[in-house]
């Protein structure tokens, strides 16, 4: 039976997803009677969501457990959504490991100490991308890459979600029940507040003065998500947690209807919704890797001598959006009763609006 009242704590709050999450917390689940925001940033309304039930800020890190105890206290649920992604030409492993694996570590300990019986992980499908295309992929037939595409941020949440599936059925400090945990593989998340993805491509698009490129590769479908689906299905996974307790251990793929077409066929509404200029031409991706991967070492090189930062899109990211990755969201429709809470039409408009106007 649903409980009420319940008291939800949101890491990464101030994040993309995180933000989304506690909207709907807000304005959707009729469950969640208080919200804890837990993040390194303090938390900003950018949503502009209903304030209707009471949030608790905290401004700190996941890898500060006296922090992760405090706000844990007393608390039914968390949703795990912090981390730190940083896919750049010369990434933060250190930080990387430190918060995605470290801090999820500490998350669940503290879940534990203080009796907080479940735990829900926001994955990715980040972390069974590798060299191999991935066609309607389902939890039994994705297997784990040797090498991850998206290099070490990949693997780390891999690392992660193991932790938490593991720690599914580990008795609490009270003894008295046992945690549940779940872990949701969003597909790449696109929308408001998006800082990494379409964002980040304008962005290149712009310093290119504002023309937009295309590569392609043969015939490359990258699926994509409204990052409020996404929210949805951790409010669904939430929900299901206490009603079926079978679910506890599990991952699931996440995804919506947007149409699976060429991604480039996206970036190109947000790019003339801008006034980019759109090339006809299509630049061949051999081409553009051969190209990039020159431009990488070369920046590699000289970074041995000077340290500096540079904007550039590394190899990796290139290889991704030249990928097909698409999923089967089956068992999420099935097990956690998931099913978009935006069609394709409303979340488009949104992200539109989004898109066409923040500052690059």
């Amino acid at each position: 039976m649903p409980l009420t009242n319940e008291k939800v704590v949101v890491t990464g709050s101030s994040g993309f997803l995180g933000q989304h999450i506690v909207k709907l917390l807000q304005e959707e689940d009729t469950e969640c009677g208080e919200i804890r925001l837990f993040d390194k940033r303090p938390y900003e309304n950018n949503l502009g969501h209903k304030e209707a039930k009471p949030m608790k800020h905290y401004v700190a890190d996941v890898r500060d457990r006296d922090a992760l105890a405090e706000a844990l206290s007393g608390a039914d649920c968390v949703i795990h959504a912090a981390a730190v992604i940083d896919l750049g030409l010369f990434p933060n492993v250190d930080e990387m490991v430190s918060t995605n694996i470290e801090g999820t570590r500490n998350v669940i300990e503290a879940c534990i100490q203080k009796n907080v019986s479940r735990l829900i992980f926001a994955s990715t499908t980040d972390m069974v991308c590798g060299s191999e295309h991935i066609f309607y992929g389902t939890e039994s037939t994705t297997p784990i890459p040797t090498t991850f595409m998206i290099g070490k941020y990949g693997e780390t949440k891999c690392q992660a979600e193991k932790l938490v599936l593991e720690a599914s059925g580990k008795l609490l400090a009270n003894g008295e029940r046992t945690l549940r945990t779940v872990s949701l593989r969003p597909v790449p998340l696109y929308g408001e507040q998006d800082k990494l993805f379409i964002y980040k491509i304008l962005k290149y698009i712009k310093k290119n003065n504002s023309y937009y490129l295309r590569v392609r590769s043969l015939d490359e479908r990258l699926q994509i998500c409204y990052v409020g689906n996404a929210a949805w299905a951790h409010i669904r996974a939430k929900s299901r947690l206490v009603e079926d307790e079978t679910i506890s251990g599990e991952a699931f793929f996440i995804t919506d209807d947007c149409p699976i077409i060429d991604i480039h066929e996206h970036i190109r509404i947000y790019a003339e919704a801008r006034h980019f200029k759109v090339s006809g031409f299509v630049f061949p991706y051999w081409l553009a890797w051969i190209i990039l991967s020159l431009i990488c070492l070369f920046v590699q090189i000289i970074n041995v001598f000077v340290s500096f930062d540079v904007d550039i899109p590394n190899v990796n990211e290139l290889n991704y959006m030249c990928s097909t990755f698409f999923f089967n969201r089956s068992k999420s429709t099935l097990r956690l009763d998931y099913q978009p809470l935006y069609n394709p039409e409303t979340a488009n408009d949104l992200a539109f609006q989004y898109y066409k106007s923040v500052e690059l």
